[in-house]
Order: C-alpha cells, then structure tokens, then sequence
C-alpha cells in the first residue's frame, strides 16, 4: 500500500522566517507610530540635534575642563547653546515689539483712514474701452482687506507665542538629552545597523561632514545678505542701515519670506517717506541682490563643505524645502549625501569606476 504524499505547502516559510516578519513587522508599526506622536515637534528636534552637533566640541571641553559629571556638563553646554540661540532671537524679537507697538496702530488707522476716502484712480482714454473694472472698488476691497487681515493676526499672536514657547521647551529639553546621552544612543544606534563598520564609519562621517556644512552655509549664507543689505539700504538713504542690515541676516534664517520680511516693509516706508524712486531701488535691490543671492551662494557654500555637487545640491535645497517643507534645508543635502556614499559603497563591492569629485 503506498503512502499518500503530504498536501504542499501554500506558504514555505518554516518558524524562524515567520517570527522575523512578524517581529519586524511590528517593529515598523512601532516606529511608524513613534514618528507620527513626534512629528509636531520634528522641526525642534532637528534644531536641537543641529545645534548639539555644533556645540559637542565644546561639551567636550567643558565635560574636560569644568564639570565631570554628565548631566552637569550637559546643563552647562545647553545654557551655553540656548544663550547663543536665545539672545539673536530676543533681540530681534524685542525690536520687532517696540517697533509694532507704533506700527501696527499706525498702520491700521492709515488704512482706515485711506478705505473711508473717495479714491480716484483716472484711467487713461486709450484704455477705457479694454478696461470693463472699477480700479477705485479694487483698491478700496484691498485695503479693507489687508485691513482685516491685520487685525486677525493680532488675535493669533498669543497662540504662536505658546507654540513657540513649546517647541523652545522642546528643543531645549532635546539638546539637555543630546549632551548627556547623545553619544551613547549614537554608538547604539550604529551597532544595530547591518553594515560593515568601514561603511557604517563613511556613512555617519558624511552626515555629520554634511549638517556642519549645511548650517555654516546658513549662517554665512544670512551673514552676507545682511551685509549686502545694509549697504543697498545706505545706498537709498535710510537711517540706521546697519540695524537694517543686521535685521535683514536673522529674517534670511526664516524659511520661505526669508529678507523679505524686512525690505518689502522698508520699501513701502521708503516710498511713503522719501518717494516713489527710493522706494522702488529698495524694493529692487531687496528682491534682485538680497532675496536672490542665497539662491546662488547657499548651494555653493554647503556644496563646498559637504563636498556636493552643487547642481545636485542646489536641487536637493529646493525640491527639499518643497517637499519637506522649512526641514528640507536639512533633508535634501542629507538625502544627497546618503545616496551619494551608498553608491560610493556599491560601487567598490562591486569593482566599478569611482564618482568624480566635485569640480569646485
């Protein structure tokens, strides 16, 4: 009698395969969860991980030379760190506060005060028969408009204050964490990353290699418009060009409005004050010289320390900042940089041709 063979199996997987795509299947909820309870707070995180990257050298100094204890050390590398970010902030801060404080009602009673009047606007006789609108309705809707819009974000103010003053709390509390056990976690993390430790070493040294350059060109990047700046707006005339100046480098940090923040309001000033000449060469030179030479110099710069190419740095900067949004300053040269050291990676295993370097 012969045996009746066993019914195949559907799925060949024998126990051990099966607990490792369960596990890791788990695994990837976890952490798919994980990341969507931070995503609030991803911007401060990426802030707070920056900055502890800037500031290790000097918690190392300080971990050597003043305190040997971790969390001592750590609270005195983050006071350092929060002081050096905080008093730029504050400063700004305080001076867009004494300057709104006049401003605002002055310009809200300015615009009423324009939106009640009998505007005419004249329309040259070569034009009436195309022109089939009101100028003086659009103008006076405008107004009214901006108007509005005026007095509902001094409703909204006291929600992003709290807001900011959260993720301040967070990045603050982020970096504390980063200095003491920063280090630690690092080392960890890399161990349980499947790679040999000559690649694990070249991949983490690109990042960092990539983030330090990433916020010098920053940094060098609004420095330099602030300078640019301040000599257009000598060149116009306005009183205090330094303090414009200096204005216009900590706007060039805010993603997006960018410069704009502070020579589209200057022009505006310079048009009612001195004429329509001066402020056309400030609105010009603010969004010809100023607002366009980050485009050009921040690739170049973050190119040049991270050893990029800086076309495809340049498209990783906005396609990033598209994408990701504000983080994508960060993300795009860092995806540029990981993709660029795997290649590097594959193509020795596999004995291919090297990546030519950047042309610099």
């Amino acid at each position: 009698m012969t045996a009746i063979p066993p019914p195949p199996k559907l799925l060949k997987f024998d126990k051990a395969q099966l607990f490792s795509f369960f596990f890791f299947g788990i695994l990837l909820f976890l952490l798919y969860q994980l990341l969507h309870i931070l995503s609030p707070f991803i911007g401060a995180l990426v802030v707070a991980a920056a900055f502890a990257l800037i500031f290790f050298p000097v918690h190392q100094w300080i971990r050597k030379k003043v305190a040997s204890n971790r969390s001592a050390a750590a609270a005195l590398s983050t006071l350092l760190a929060v002081l050096t970010l905080a008093l730029p902030l504050l400063l700004f801060g305080g001076l867009l506060l004494s300057e709104s404080r006049e401003l605002y009602p002055k310009t809200n009673q300015w615009l009423n005060a324009v939106s009640q009047k009998d505007l005419d606007i004249t329309i040259p006789e070569n034009f009436k028969a195309y022109i089939t609108v009101d100028p003086n309705e659009i103008l006076t809707n405008s107004l009214k408009g901006i108007q509005e819009k005026i007095t509902k974000s001094g409703a909204g103010l006291i929600k992003n204050i709290f807001f900011f003053l959260i993720n301040f709390g967070v990045m603050t509390f982020s970096m504390f964490a980063l200095f003491r056990d920063g280090e630690r976690f690092l080392h960890w993390l890399i161990d349980l990353i499947p790679m040999d430790q000559e690649h694990k070493r070249r991949v983490a040294n690109q990042l960092y290699i990539t983030t330090m350059a990433v916020v010098r060109g920053l940094l060098l990047t609004a420095i330099i418009q602030g300078f640019i700046g301040a000599f257009g707006y000598w060149l116009a005339g306005v009183k205090a060009p330094a303090l414009f100046g200096l204005l216009t480098s900590f706007a060039a940090l805010v993603p997006f409005v960018g410069t704009s923040l502070v020579w589209i309001p200057l022009s505006i000033a310079m048009y009612l004050l001195a004429g329509f000449k001066t402020g056309l060469f400030v609105l010009m030179w603010g969004g010809l010289v100023v607002g366009l030479v980050d485009n050009f110099l921040r690739p170049i710069l973050i190119g040049k320390g991270a050893k990029l190419p800086v076309f495809l740095l340049f498209l990783g900067i906005i396609g990033g900042m598209k994408v990701y949004g504000p983080l994508g300053l960060f993300l795009g040269p860092l995806l540029i940089s990981c993709v660029i050291v795997f290649l590097q990676i594959y193509s020795e295993a596999k004995n291919l041709p090297h990546l030519p370097p950047p042309t610099q």
